[in-house]
């Protein structure tokens, strides 16, 4: 079983930094990508049972969910938002690099920002040799 604190995380509005070192201290592993994307559906499903008018009526859990206008640590989540279709909701995206590191064998640079300039660059693309 692994012992990480996500509800922790998800309670205290914790942001992206905060979730991986949650994470690393909890399972003495690295962080992946994922683990935002799962933590955002949790962030979702409390923010729908929270605003749903009866959590245990179908419909309005639907129309909770389907209202959403959320800041998770992915990101802004509101379906039907910029999204290519009704029930999809775009993150933001940036293009990153793994690159030898100082904490971990390998650790994700931010090379390029610019569809979503909000997140900062922490380095420039470098060659592989």
């Amino acid at each position: 079983m692994v012992s990480f604190a996500p509800v922790q995380v998800l309670v205290e509005r914790a942001d992206a930094r905060q979730l991986a070192d949650s994470y690393e201290s909890g399972t003495k592993k690295q962080w992946t990508q994922p683990i935002g994307f799962a933590h955002a559906l949790f962030e979702v499903a409390v923010d729908a049972l929270r605003r749903a008018k009866d959590a245990h009526d179908k419909v309005a859990l639907r129309d909770a969910v389907a209202a959403t206008q959320l800041a998770t640590v992915v990101g802004p989540v509101k379906w039907g938002g910029q999204g290519p279709f009704k029930n999809v909701s775009k993150t933001p995206l940036v293009l990153g690099q793994w690159v030898k590191g100082k904490k971990h064998r390998y650790e994700l640079v931010i090379v390029n920002n610019h569809a979503a300039p909000e997140i900062p660059v922490g380095g420039k693309l470098q060659l592989i040799s």
